[in-house]
């Protein structure tokens, strides 16, 4: 059976997607800037040439996730949407400081040294869709939904197919403390208190497999559903 979506490796432990539709594929988050050949080489071997993406959808504004998106759009051809609240970000072509709150101490130890975080800019670009409410896939031929998750960013999103997977960007992320193998907080956000109403909303939804920018994916979601407040 042919999998919806697709995790692709984009390097620095960071993940991008690719969703395959009745109709159609996405591309959801580009990694860091640099990255557009190493993922147009993954897609193709799922198959995927570039004029089959129809839609790059950046789940929020943090370089690591739409740091290829300019290049990526110009070589697919495919229109790249964001949520309004972040879109000022890929227009700056750089992190918004106001959501880089460390969420423990350790990562505020960490965020000292020079360069660990990775790249803190990209090729600025004006983007081509720009939306503030949920919004459905079908006219890209994917069944499923865009849903607002604000917290790690203010605008963040995640998207829930009506297959039940769900792709939540960094609303949630693989414990790096536990080798990526177990979701957690993530490292920095926004408002961290939204983070978790925004995963547990989600949660709330059932989806079956959650995939994340960093780690994952999580199918054992009993305990998650269950006591993600505690968990996160």
């Amino acid at each position: 059976m042919t999998k919806t979506v697709i995790q692709i490796n984009a390097g620095n432990f960071t993940n991008v997607f690719l969703i395959r539709g009745h109709a159609g594929c996405a591309l959801v988050d580009t990694g860091n800037p640099g990255k557009a050949d190493h993922i147009l080489e993954r897609l193709a071997e799922c198959g995927v040439a570039p004029g089959d993406i129809r839609l790059i959808l950046i789940t929020h504004g943090h370089v690591d996730h739409f740091g290829s998106a300019a290049e990526l759009r110009e070589r697919t051809g495919a229109p790249v949407a964001i949520h309004a609240l972040d879109a000022e970000a890929v227009r700056q072509g750089k992190h918004l400081p106001e959501s880089l709150k460390p969420t423990h101490w350790i990562v505020a130890l960490a965020m000292r040294i020079p360069g660990i975080t990775g790249p803190d800019c990209a090729p600025a670009f004006e983007p081509d869709i720009v939306f503030e409410e949920k919004w459905r896939l079908d006219e890209y031929g994917i069944a499923g939904q865009v849903l607002p998750t604000p917290g790690h960013t203010p605008g963040s999103v995640s998207v829930l197919l009506d297959s039940g997977e769900a792709i939540m960007g960094d609303v949630v992320m693989g414990d790096f403390l536990r080798l990526l193998r177990r979701p957690g907080p993530p490292i920095v956000a926004w408002d961290l208190e939204q983070n978790r109403e925004s995963a547990c909303r989600l949660l709330a939804l059932s989806p079956r497999i959650v995939y994340v920018g960093h780690g994952g994916p999580f199918e054992d979601l009993s305990g998650l559903s269950k006591g993600c407040k505690e968990i996160m």
